[in-house]
């Protein structure tokens, strides 16, 4: 399975808002900086297998498919500008 940078990135931000996290408090959740968060964010780095479970569990998505861009966004809107899904 390919994991597109920018697309991890999206999920985690996108899941982090809904929670109506900053950076730092989602950081936190996560055990890992804000700079973390944020490379992860902007498609800079990502984050590895164990923690995008974490981050799975904090932000209540546990198929690892849902960060590689194969699942609805978090928004169930079914026609997301964000994920490209339509319905």
């Amino acid at each position: 399975m390919i994991m597109d940078d920018n697309i991890v990135g999206m999920r985690i931000a996108e899941g982090r808002k809904k929670l109506g996290f900053s950076q730092s408090q989602f950081a936190k959740k996560v055990c890992v900086s804000q700079q973390a968060v944020g490379k992860w964010e902007r498609g800079e780095s990502l984050p590895d297998i164990f923690m995008l479970a974490k981050i799975g569990q904090v932000i209540g998505k546990t198929d690892i498919c849902y960060f590689v861009g194969k699942a609805p966004c978090l928004c169930d809107c079914g026609c997301c500008s964000c994920c490209g899904s339509q319905n």
